[in-house]
C-alpha cells in the first residue's frame, strides 16, 4: 500500500508539473490539482452519505452475494479458455489507464477550449478512480481469497496490493470512466467504457487472475466512490438523464384515501 501511495503522490506531481505552460495556466493549474485531491479526500468519506450509494448498496449486496456463490462454476466454465484477441487487448490496456493519460487529455482540451465542463469531468474521473483504487488495494489486504492461479502475477498485480484478488482493481479505471461519463455526457457515451469494463472484466476471469466476485465488487466500489466525488464536488450541470435518475427526492409513504390505504410514493427531480 506504502507504493501505491507513493504512485498516487508521484502522479500528482507529474500533473501539476505537466500543467505548468505559462504563469496564469501554471496557477490555474496548481489550483485544480489541490482541488482534485481534496475531491478524492472528501469523496472517501461522502461516499457514505450520499443516498444514491444507498440504491447502489440495495443492488450491491445480492449480486456481490450471488457472484462469491458462483465463483466456482463460472471460473471452472470460462478460466483458461481461449481469449479472443480484442478481449485480451482491452484488458491489458487497463494498466495504461492507471495513468492520468485520458485525464490529463480532457483537462488540456477543457483549459483550451475554455470548457469548464470537460475540466470538471477531468477532475472528478482523477479523484474517482485513485479512490476507487486506492479502496480496492486496502480491500486487497482482508484475507477473502487467493486469486484462481497463483504464481504467474506482473509487477501490477503484486506490488500494489495485498494477497487477496478481491476486488479487482485492474477493472476499475473503465468502470469509474463508465460512472463519471454517465454522470456528464449521459447513457449513450457511457456504452463506450461499459462495453470496456465487461471486455476487461471478461479477461481478468479468462486469464485466472480473478473471480466473479472480485470484477463484480470492483463495480460497485467505483459507483461508490464515483458518488462520494460527485456529492464532494456540487457541480450543478451533470447530464439531465443522470440527474432525472440520481438527484431527486424519492419518498416511499402510504397514503390514505377515504376508507382505502395503499402505498405512495413520490418523485421529484
Amino acid at each position: 500500500m506504502k507504493k501505491f501511495i507513493l504512485m498516487l503522490l508521484t502522479v500528482g506531481l507529474l500533473t501539476g508539473s505537466l500543467h505548468a505552460e505559462s504563469d496564469t495556466k501554471e496557477s490555474q493549474s496548481w489550483v485544480d490539482l489541490k482541488e482534485t485531491f481534496f475531491l478524492l479526500f472528501e469523496g472517501a468519506y461522502t461516499q457514505f452519505q450520499t443516498k444514491s450509494n444507498l440504491y447502489y448498496m440495495g443492488a450491491a449486496v445480492p449480486s456481490v452475494w450471488y457472484a462469491f456463490e458462483n465463483d466456482d462454476r463460472i471460473q471452472t466454465r470460462y478460466g483458461g479458455t481461449e481469449i479472443k484477441n480484442i478481449v485480451d487487448h482491452v484488458g491489458d490496456a487497463g494498466v495504461v489507464f492507471n495513468f492520468p493519460l485520458l485525464h490529463l487529455g480532457f483537462y488540456y482540451y477543457g483549459r483550451n477550449t475554455n470548457n469548464n465542463h470537460h475540466i470538471q469531468f477531468a477532475k472528478e474521473y482523477f479523484a474517482a478512480m485513485y479512490l476507487a483504487l486506492a479502496e480496492s488495494g486496502l480491500l486487497s489486504y482482508v484475507s477473502i481469497h487467493n486469486r484462481p492461479v497463483t504464481g504467474d502475477e506482473s509487477f501490477w498485480e503484486k506490488e500494489f496490493r495485498g494477497d487477496s484478488s478481491w476486488p479487482s482493481g485492474h477493472v476499475v479505471p473503465y468502470m469509474t470512466l463508465f460512472f463519471k461519463t454517465l454522470q456528464f455526457y449521459g447513457p449513450a457515451w457511457s456504452t463506450i467504457p461499459l462495453a470496456l469494463s465487461i471486455l476487461s472484466s471478461m479477461q481478468r476471469v479468462q486469464d485466472n487472475k480473478h473471480w466473479l466476485s472480485d470484477v463484480t465488487a470492483s463495480f460497485f466500489l467505483s459507483a461508490f466512490a464515483s458518488e462520494g466525488v460527485r456529492k464532494a464536488a456540487k457541480y450543478k450541470k451533470n447530464h439531465p438523464f443522470y440527474r432525472w435518475v440520481f438527484e431527486n427526492d424519492a419518498r416511499v409513504g402510504m397514503l390514505r384515501y377515504q376508507n382505502a390505504i395503499g402505498p405512495q410514493v413520490s418523485w421529484s427531480f
